[in-house]
């Protein structure tokens, strides 16, 4: 009786002795494997302080006055500007496009030619709702005039959309 107890008892060490094994190598990957995301994390954590200190020289705003005026012709813009929204237009009228198309520092002469070739410029029709015959189109009254700047404004949107 005493042999069994004792293989007993031995074949449980050694299933023991084979856990405390398997167990510790189990803990020495996972301490790896941490340790490795600590350094990860270091690193990146380095990578965000230089790119914070990058982003903070980049975005001084002396930096950026100084990069302004030497690549930008920007003005401070005039009072008279600065129209209320109801003197913004929908759409500008022939007339208005015309008038904006001429540039300043040219003749009477070229501003009135613009004005003649302006003034060809078939009429924008609406077309009909089903309700109407075909033939009547409607057509679309202009706008009240508005100061010239802000029809300039609106002309360059119009263009680039």
């Amino acid at each position: 009786m005493i042999r069994i107890t004792t293989l007993l008892w031995v074949a449980l060490l050694v299933i023991a002795g084979g856990t405390v094994m398997h167990v510790s190598y189990q803990v020495r990957q996972v301490e790896r494997h941490l340790s490795q995301l600590n350094r990860d994390t270091r690193q990146e954590q380095d990578k965000l302080r230089i790119l914070s200190a990058e982003w903070d020289t980049l975005n001084d705003p002396h930096r950026i006055d100084e990069l302004s005026k030497r690549y930008l012709t920007l003005e401070p813009t005039p009072i008279a500007r600065v129209v209320s929204l109801e003197q913004i237009p929908m759409k500008l009228s022939d007339d208005q496009i015309a008038k904006l198309a001429t540039p300043q520092g040219k003749s009477a002469k070229a501003g009135i030619a613009t004005a003649a070739a302006a003034a060809k410029k078939p009429e924008i029709l609406i077309k009909a709702p089903a309700s109407r015959p075909a033939a009547q189109p409607v057509p679309v009254k202009a706008q009240k005039p508005v100061q010239d700047d802000v029809g300039l404004i609106l002309a360059r949107m119009e263009k680039h959309e």
